[in-house]
């Protein structure tokens, strides 16, 4: 197989802790034919002087190019930056408090020369300050868009968008760039990663190093724009899922849609920083987005749903009250 090209994108904001580990850990690939992006995204602390200690090097190695963002705009907008600017015909996305195996890149490539039909592999993850995992338990090769889709609906391979090697031409194809200003971006994108990709490999080495730097409860910790654009994302999931059921295609399950209310309703009312009025509207609001798959309920769901569905025919006050006791 001819050498690939890989465009290897990074955002920078505020890891001048960490920024150091990451950029080496790109410079020790293994892989040579690189091209490293780096997006400043008008970072406030010396993050930009702590990678020019690396940067020189990086150059010696691969192609390097620095951009920068007049102001912050976000991990999406840096992200798309990145896309836009990247010449390579695959593109990776790592974060730049993270870091990378040596062999990472070598390893993804490797599944080209094997499944090269593929529109991107996913790689396994170390998961470092914390005790959760997330296990990769889908097939070396998954080919069509129904067994890619169910795969992601059985949470078989990970919702992150990092330590993945896309395809740039299927990526433009199907306008895959992160929504700007969105909170949660990872689980919009890839949901339409799910629904649009034809063909997927996986490489179940721990190929990338994810370090978890938030201290206490994630969940606990959110705030109101975190539900808001969390109501969003399940809105355009309910919205797909819809569009699905109506031309009577059913490979995502009635129960994946409700699953997702249920999730999005214990974590709004186990909150702590969001207000009582608001998680009343937020509730209301996300009953009302999930009503019009209520008619595509046509089978008996399993005891765990069928109680879901009668909490979810409760008055908004009540589910509230009952939720908080439950926890």
């Amino acid at each position: 197989m001819e050498q690939v090209k890989v465009s290897i994108i990074i955002p920078i904001y505020n890891v001048a802790s960490y920024i150091v580990d990451c950029l080496q850990s790109v410079l020790l690939q293994t892989y040579p034919a690189i091209e490293v992006i780096l997006v400043n995204d008008d970072t406030p602390d010396d993050s930009m002087e702590q990678a020019a200690i690396l940067i020189n090097k990086l150059q010696e190695r691969y192609e390097v190019k620095v951009l920068s963002h007049a102001h912050n705009q976000g991990l999406s907008a840096a992200r798309n930056t990145g896309i836009k600017a990247a010449t390579s015909e695959w593109i990776y996305f790592l974060d730049s408090d993270d870091e990378i195996i040596p062999e990472c890149i070598e390893l993804l490539v490797v599944q080209l020369g094997k499944h090269p039909d593929v529109d991107f592999v996913i790689g396994g993850v170390k998961i470092v300050g914390a005790d959760w995992n997330y296990p990769l338990t889908c097939s070396s090769y998954v080919k069509g868009n129904e067994n890619v889709l169910r795969d992601y609906v059985a949470n078989k391979w990970y919702m992150m968008s990092v330590n993945h090697l896309y395809k740039k031409e299927y990526l433009l194809a199907n306008n895959l760039f992160f929504q700007d200003g969105l909170l949660h971006e990872d689980e919009l994108f890839s949901f339409k990663l799910a629904t649009t990709a034809q063909s997927i490999s996986t490489v179940y080495e721990n190929t990338y190093i994810y370090k978890v730097r938030s201290t206490g409860s994630i969940m606990s910790q959110r705030k109101l724009r975190n539900f808001e654009d969390m109501l969003f994302i399940n809105r355009e999931k309910y919205a797909y899922i819809l569009k699905q059921y109506q031309s009577k295609n059913y490979v995502i399950s009635y129960t994946y849609g409700l699953d997702c209310l249920y999730s999005y309703t214990l974590s709004l009312v186990a909150n702590t920083f969001v207000g009582r009025n608001d998680k009343i509207r937020l509730l209301s609001e996300s009953r009302r987005a999930f009503e019009p798959l209520l008619p595509y309920k046509t089978y008996w769901l399993g005891l765990k749903h069928e109680l879901l569905m009668l909490l979810f025919k409760m008055p908004v006050r009540l589910i509230l009250l009952l939720v908080k006791l439950r926890a």
